[in-house]
């Protein structure tokens, strides 16, 4: 996971974290942090979808971009439910966000992180011999 709760709880505040992870539960006092972990865990499948093509992914030390990035989109998931809606300003920081993973995976943005290794040869990676002699050749075709 790219966040943890105390990323989430630092980020947005204790008492909106108990709202969010106990949406069904008025007069809880502490937060549940298996709900977090959850939402945490499903948006770091997500960042993986969109950075998996240019960098190592899962990132083994996520840069604070993609730490906060990954707070954004739990928040926002752990805000859609029975009980509860996203607001207004959820739903823009998430739809900024995504926006900011498709630049990166567009390659408009770039992490501070190891790039993924390249599959196969590179394009371009030089000229080719052939150990064949040519069958057509001026010699060859004297008198055509």
């Amino acid at each position: 996971m790219y966040a943890t709760v105390s990323d989430m709880i630092a980020r947005f505040g204790e008492t909106q974290m108990i709202r969010l992870s106990q949406p069904e539960d008025r007069t809880a006092e502490t937060v549940d942090a298996g709900r977090i972990e959850t939402a945490l865990s499903d948006v770091s499948a997500v960042i993986d979808g969109y950075i998996r093509g240019r960098y190592l992914a899962p990132i083994a030390n996520p840069p604070p971009e993609i730490v906060r990035a990954a707070c954004v989109l739990a928040r926002y998931e752990l805000a859609q439910g029975e009980h509860v809606e996203p607001s207004e300003e959820m739903g823009k920081a998430r739809a900024a966000t995504i926006t900011w993973l498709e630049n990166i995976a567009r390659e408009l943005i770039n992490l501070d992180v190891p790039a993924a290794l390249p599959a196969g040869p590179a394009v371009g990676s030089g000229p080719r011999m052939s150990d064949r002699e040519r069958v057509m050749s001026l010699e060859t075709l004297r008198g055509f």
